[in-house]
Parts: structure tokens; C-alpha cells; sequence
């Protein structure tokens, strides 16, 4: 009977400002890790409340944990798991916390009085099973950073700049701020989602905004420290940011026009990302 523990020995800090359903935390097995084979036959699941299978017996999905204010599902290949599933796991499986409406509290998920939060079970009369159990420290901190709006604004350039599709001009360094991020957090990411979508085959490329009148160009916005295209939607850690004192860190980043056609059209060119960030 495979035994596992998800978010064993790590602690975890959650804005406390975290609205009910936000997932806070995520892990992942794969079928090896869960019954030791490719493919995991599943016949049912006996899901336990705040991991506690003698009085805390559920339908599921959604498990109260031993920390208020938290909760905890699990997916396999990404249908949320009750006591009636009958599957077969070929991918992976998910087990996530998310925020509820109880008060917040720090805590520790395993706390209870047993921390088996999930017993799955193989088909027939004497089934094999995996059980699940959470360890973890929670921390909920008051507060998050907050991101000003930033406009940055590059130079007029003549179309006869660009050498070819993938070529850049007008560069212009930039920090993006955050500021009064509070001490606590293990990790803050950030990330910039493009409001109007990327370039597809163009990493880090931002698509021009429906007023633009250019045509045949995005803004490619690159890691200021390596000179790389900046992922997009996609967490960064935040380098800058000190667990200890918290603060108001800036990341480098870096604006280029770039050529995404073979025909440029001249005219007006504005992109917009959102960004987002995440704390761990």
C-alpha cells in the first residue's frame, strides 16, 4: 500500500486578503509515485475532513484541512476526486489547497489526529490502495505587494531599422516595481499576461493593440539582467524580494520593438500586459 505526503515538510505563507477559492498550493504525483505502474486502475476513494477517516468521512471533492481557512481537493488527469470514482490515472495526479470561507488561522495540516486525507482504491472485492496524507505549516500574511500602472515609451524608429522577421530596435530599459511587498512570504512570482495575446513563435512578444495603426511589429519585452525573452504567463521569482523585511523590489525588464512580418506597415504601436503576481 503506497503511502504519500503531500507538501511534507514545507511551509507555506497565503495572503490572508485571499478571496474563498483561490489555490494557494499545488502537487503532483505520477502513477509510478501513486501505485508503482504506468496506469493506476481506481475503483473508489474514502475521503477523510481534516484528515481524520474515523469522523470525518465525506463525498467529497472539497476536504476541510487541520488549518482554518484552508482546504484541499485532489485531480486525477484533472477530474476532481469523490468517493464514487471509477478511472484509471494515465497522466498525473493533482492534490491542491485553496483558500475557504472559514477565518484564517496559521496551523498545521497535520495537526489532526491522523492526516489521512485520502485513501484510493484499486477495483475488486480486496482492493490495493494509496493513501494521502498532508504535512505542512501554513502561514496567512496580512497583506500583498501592490503594482503601480507603468506606461514605458519608445522611440519613433524609420521601418528601415528592422533587418528581417525576428529583428528588434528601439530598445529601452525599464523597472518594473512592486512596492510594499510585507515580510513572510517564502516566494513572490510575477508574471506578465498580454491583454491582447502573444505572437505565436515569438517568445516574449506582445500583440498590438486594436487603436494601433502599425502593422507587421510587436513589443518583445526581454529579462533585463540576461538580455532572454521574458516568458510570458509564466511565474517568476522575484529575486529582489527579502523574506526577512519585505520591501518594495524592482525588476529589470527590457522594451523592444520587433519585426513579426515581412511587410511593415508604419503607424501608431501600443501593446498592455497584466501583471500577476503570486505568493508562496
Amino acid at each position: 500500500m503506497p503511502s504519500l505526503t503531500a507538501f511534507g515538510n514545507t511551509s507555506i505563507a497565503i495572503p490572508s486578503s485571499a478571496p474563498p477559492g483561490t489555490i494557494v498550493a499545488r502537487q503532483y504525483f505520477t502513477p509510478q509515485e501513486f501505485c508503482g505502474a504506468n496506469t493506476c486502475k481506481i475503483g473508489s476513494a474514502t475521503l477523510s475532513h481534516k484528515g481524520n477517516f474515523v469522523t470525518g468521512s465525506t463525498s467529497g471533492p472539497d476536504l476541510e484541512t487541520n488549518v482554518s481557512g484552508l482546504s484541499t481537493r485532489m485531480l486525477i488527469d484533472g477530474v476532481p476526486v469523490t468517493q464514487s470514482i471509477s478511472t484509471t490515472l494515465r497522466n498525473r495526479v493533482e492534490v491542491q489547497l485553496f483558500r475557504d470561507s472559514r477565518t484564517p488561522k496559521n496551523g498545521s495540516l497535520n495537526s489532526g489526529s491522523f492526516s489521512l486525507y485520502y485513501q484510493i482504491w484499486g477495483p475488486g472485492w480486496i482492493p490495493d490502495s494509496t493513501v494521502v496524507y498532508l504535512s505542512a505549516k501554513v502561514s496567512f500574511i496580512n497583506g500583498t505587494c501592490s503594482v503601480p500602472d507603468q506606461t514605458v515609451t519608445l522611440p519613433p524608429v524609420q521601418q528601415n531599422a528592422f533587418s528581417g522577421v525576428g529583428s528588434t530596435t528601439g530598445t529601452v530599459d525599464f523597472q518594473l516595481r512592486l512596492n510594499n511587498c510585507p515580510a513572510g512570504y517564502n516566494r513572490i512570482g510575477y508574471q506578465l499576461s498580454p491583454l491582447d495575446g502573444a505572437v505565436a513563435g515569438s517568445p516574449g512578444t506582445l500583440q498590438l493593440r486594436p487603436e494601433s495603426t502599425a502593422a507587421g511589429v510587436g513589443i518583445r519585452i526581454d529579462d533585463g539582467m540576461t538580455g532572454s525573452p521574458l516568458p510570458l504567463q509564466h511565474s517568476i521569482t522575484v529575486t529582489g524580494y527579502n523574506k526577512n523585511t519585505g520591501g518594495s523590489p524592482s525588476i529589470p525588464l527590457r522594451a523592444s520593438y520587433i519585426q513579426t512580418d515581412t511587410m511593415i506597415k508604419g503607424g501608431s504601436v501600443r501593446a498592455a500586459a497584466q501583471v500577476l503576481l503570486d505568493y508562496r
